[in-house]
């Protein structure tokens, strides 16, 4: 369900993630994982079943770089959409 060494998203500061929605179904991490690779070294992929997916960067630069560039382009013929990752509603804020 993700790449990692062991590591979940909770693992990652919220401005090292990037919210990618608009997922062709049947997408996989790995698809993900190359896809957003062209914006810098990914830390970590998941692919939700409900239709986006999280990437984790190992810096804010790479995050906006990816935002930047991503944003709109085509992976599995469908057009994804990259935002900055928030925080679920419920979640407990410090």
């Amino acid at each position: 369900k993700g790449k990692g060494k062991g590591k979940g998203r909770m693992s990652f500061k919220p401005e090292l993630k990037v919210w990618v929605g608009g997922l062709a179904e049947g997408t996989t991490w790995k698809d993900l994982q190359e896809h957003m690779n062209q914006a810098g070294k990914t830390k970590w992929v998941e692919v939700t079943n409900k239709g986006f997916g999280i990437v984790a960067y190992g810096s804010a630069e790479e995050v906006t770089s990816a935002i930047a560039a991503l944003n709109g382009s085509i992976l599995k013929d469908s057009p994804i959409q990259c935002d900055l990752w928030q925080k679920p509603e419920g979640d407990a804020a410090s």
